[in-house]
């Protein structure tokens, strides 16, 4: 059941409203219907990524998560889970898993599912994170709403929200394997349903009154439990109807028993074994065979090579599950003919590295109202959704390149993300608290070496000479200056040092193997938000160290190209674009001066989410109609814009190439 798209009717099963309305603090507005979820890997969003299991018990490596995410997030899927589809159709962001590091909206709910879990605890233990488990971090969500919201707020929160649960399959695997007798099954249903009951009525006396369930699929018609004829595997289906009978009589003995007690049955056991045996029913193609996988139906659990087994076929559309047309086969789908991108630099550009390092919340957005637009959860992007080097990727056919410390095996071979919010050229920058561009040199240094362990060293020496390496970087360096009341002359020697150590980073990038150079100029920081004045007249104190290093960079680049050979460059004037979104009609835009989100003149003040110190803070309706989402950062609409005319544009912004024309080359 991995499709993404099998899931749409999960609709059926709960009808929960809301009017997805967002502003104020942390985006709530005591409207929504939050949504906590429980179960197996059927549910799981990830938190199995942080805990210490085993790789047959986590899929945060690819292919998973190629359709939709376009990166493993640890769900056992090709893209959307179950959970996901029904936050949407509730008008909920993604519900993250509990164990994400960030400051979750525990508002909207929480993920406590884990791949492998049983009702059991002695389901995989020290493995997974058991049901019980999972009611603990319930408790623990229960406690910190409490805290934020008073005891009233937080109890009618939870009385009001969705407890939607999956849980059980594991634990009748764990049984069929030891070839119990027909007692001891009804017994072992007995203990199941009784774990689940007590966790039911844990979560009641904690306020909860709405619960969803879904009933056991088909398990036994699974490719991996099918035998050699593809027949499915009997005993175990005998045990899961046993267990879907006892749930369904527990739950209207509780609706008895427990007053206001609500719940919703899915019979999920029926609509699983339709799906499979009628896939075109439900627009599909394959039903019987998986996507990913090796052996008889692709049964045998190798998807992804990190299982014991290196080898797996990958069918060449998840959506439609096709069964034995256009494999592509071989670990980590590496075909050889895409171009990799490595993307350096500061929030502009961080996908997401902030989240994993001692930080700050400034040099964080690992929290609400950050991703709102495309992702529906904060990625760590400061942005509503989506950037520069997002876009770059998908005109590149490549996957969204995932941050360096982002944990899972990644595909290093489509590039990787080591940008840093906060990061500058210099190391005394923001120290201890960002990712300098020394030390993302270092995390690139170490991608090359694991890139000749995987691929042996002419295949990765291809490679990285035909990557390209993306740059933007240097605000913060000049930010920092501009705070220090330097002299005339300090601020040339001081771009001098910023250029040196780009300088000396590029040509070490170069003698690893790279050729293919994309760089930013610096943008117009000083028509910020954060950095118009009153009258909202831009910030001129900057802008002369901007330009100063601006033209610095052009000249070095323009040597370089002397000086390499096969060195190649894009060059994209950053500043004339960013001033011109001043002008915001001219690229579908409505408001280039004023921030999406945060407070003060402009919304300039960076309280954007309520984390930097101001919890109070505003949100625009809209994001998609604003230059900037907060007071230092464009919306994914005008990375976009900008986007686009970093891959095409002409000769007057992109010298002497567009990127587009790099990736080609």
């Amino acid at each position: 059941m991995a499709t993404s798209d099998l899931y749409f009717f999960a609709l059926l099963m709960l009808a929960i409203s809301a009017t997805g309305c967002l502003g104020g603090e942390h985006g709530r507005d005591g409207k929504h219907v939050p949504l906590f979820v429980f179960g197996d890997s059927l549910f799981d969003a990830g938190n199995n990524n942080y805990i210490n299991s085993i790789p047959a018990l986590r899929a945060n490596f690819w292919p998973y998560g190629e359709t939709f995410f376009k990166y493993p997030t640890g769900r056992f899927c090709d893209g959307r889970l179950i959970p996901d589809f029904i936050a949407e159709y509730a008008k909920l962001p993604l519900i993250p898993p509990y164990l994400q590091p960030g400051n979750h909206q525990f508002g909207y709910g929480v993920n406590f599912a884990s791949a492998g879990a049983g009702a059991l605890d002695e389901t995989f233990p020290g493995l997974v994170i058991s049901l019980n488990t999972q009611l603990i971090y319930f408790k623990d969500v229960g406690k910190q709403l409490m805290h934020k919201l008073g005891a009233e707020e937080a109890l009618q929160l939870l009385s009001k929200a969705v407890y939607l649960s999956s849980i059980g399959i594991n634990d009748y695997v764990r049984l069929i394997s030891v070839n119990s007798s027909s007692s001891h099954k009804h017994e072992f249903v007995n203990m199941v349903i009784g774990n689940l009951t007590v966790v039911i009525k844990e979560i009641y006396k904690h306020g909860g009154r709405n619960f969803g369930f879904l009933g056991l699929g088909a398990a036994g018609c699974l490719p991996a439990l099918r035998n050699a004829t593809g027949h499915c595997n009997e005993e175990l289906t005998a045990v899961l109807k046993l267990h879907n009978k006892a749930l369904c009589n527990i739950l209207h003995k509780l609706e008895r028993q427990l007053k206001g007690f609500t719940y919703s049955y899915f019979d999920f056991y029926t609509v699983s074994l339709d799906l499979i045996d009628n896939p075109s029913k439900y627009g599909l193609k394959e039903g019987k065979s998986a996507c990913c996988g090796s052996g008889p139906y692709r049964g045998i659990n190798s998807c992804g090579g990190k299982r014991g087994i290196a080898e797996y076929k990958l069918c060449a559309n998840a959506i439609l599950a096709i069964s034995a047309t256009g494999c592509l086969g071989r670990e980590h789908r590496h075909d050889g003919k895409h171009v990799p991108l490595f993307v350096f630099g500061d929030s502009l550009f961080d996908a997401g590295n902030n989240n994993y390092i001692n930080s700050i919340p400034a040099a964080r957005a690992n929290f609400w109202p950050y991703g709102e637009t495309f992702f529906k959860y904060p990625t760590g992007r400061f942005c509503d959704g989506r950037l520069i080097p997002d876009f770059i990727a998908e005109y590149a056919k490549l996957p969204l390149i995932p941050p360096y410390l982002q944990p899972g095996n990644h595909q290093l071979s489509y590039g990787v993300n080591f940008a840093s919010a906060g990061a500058g050229a210099l190391d005394e920058t923001f120290p201890g608290l960002v990712i300098s561009l020394n030390t993302q040199l270092t995390y690139f240094t170490d991608v090359e070496k694991q890139l000749m362990h995987k691929l042996g060293a002419e295949e990765a020496k291809q490679l990285l000479s035909k990557a390209v390496y993306l740059f933007s970087i240097g605000s913060n360096d000049y930010g920092r200056l501009i705070s220090m009341n330097s002299s005339s002359s300090h601020k040339h020697e001081f771009v001098n040092m910023v250029i040196g150590n780009l300088t000396v980073v590029i040509k070490e990038i170069y003698k690893q193997g790279g050729r293919n150079f994309g760089f930013l100029n610096l943008g117009a920081a000083g028509c910020l938000p954060a950095s118009r004045n009153a009258s909202g007249h831009c910030k001129e104190e900057l802008t002369p160290v901007l330009k100063l290093h601006n033209e610095a960079l052009y000249n070095i680049l323009h040597k370089l190209e002397r000086q390499l050979k096969g060195f190649t460059y894009s060059y994209f004037d950053f500043y004339t674009v960013s001033l011109d979104l001043n002008n915001p009609s001219k690229y579908g835009l409505k408001e280039g001066k004023s921030a999406c989100c945060g407070s003060g003149p402009y919304l300039g003040i960076n309280s954007c989410g309520g984390k930097r110190g101001i919890s109070e803070y505003k949100l625009c309706a809209n994001a998609s109609e604003f230059v900037f989402f907060d007071s230092n950062h464009p919306t994914e609409a005008a990375n976009y814009q900008v986007a686009k005319l970093i891959w095409s544009g002409n000769r007057t912004i992109s010298w002497p190439y567009n990127l587009k024309k790099l990736f080609k080359a």
